[in-house]
């Protein structure tokens, strides 16, 4: 797996709401998404906004961002854009994490409400551990 992609984890206010939104190459993640969706003719297509830990009990960043967090996707996925209701269950977006020294890899996008989407134009998306790491680092005191 090699590193191809910069993650920050961008900490933004919406409606007075505190949110954890993932940026890939400077680009939100919640756009990439839409982008995908309204190609494919989705709807909605883009309903999502950043995570709000106010808001769920995702657990610790350290375990979230791994896809050890504290919500109903399974084991070694991550829901890394919620509902932009604020409502992280409502119309999560998530990815299979997988994670070695070196990287850290988001597989597997999917709409859990609706697994027959296809969301592999995103591809997989592959960050350097040390930066992935730091970027979780960030918002860690957002997450306890």
């Amino acid at each position: 797996m090699g590193a191809s992609h910069a993650l920050e984890l961008r900490v933004v206010t919406v409606d007075d709401v505190v949110e954890v939104v993932p940026f890939v190459d400077g680009r939100s993640l919640v756009g990439l998404v839409g982008a995908v969706e309204a190609a494919h003719g989705y709807s909605p297509a883009g309903a999502y906004g950043g995570l709000v830990p106010a808001f769920f009990a995702y657990g610790a960043a350290e375990q979230q961002w791994y896809g050890l967090g504290r919500h109903p996707a399974p084991r070694g996925r991550a829901w890394v854009l919620a509902c932009d209701c604020h409502e992280a269950g409502c119309w999560p977006f998530e990815v299979t994490v997988r994670a070695d020294d070196r990287t850290v890899a988001w597989l597997e996008p999917t709409q859990p409400h609706r697994p027959e989407q296809d969301y592999s134009a995103l591809g997989p998306l592959t960050f350097d551990r040390a930066a992935y790491d730091d970027a979780v680092a960030r918002v860690a005191h957002l997450f306890r």
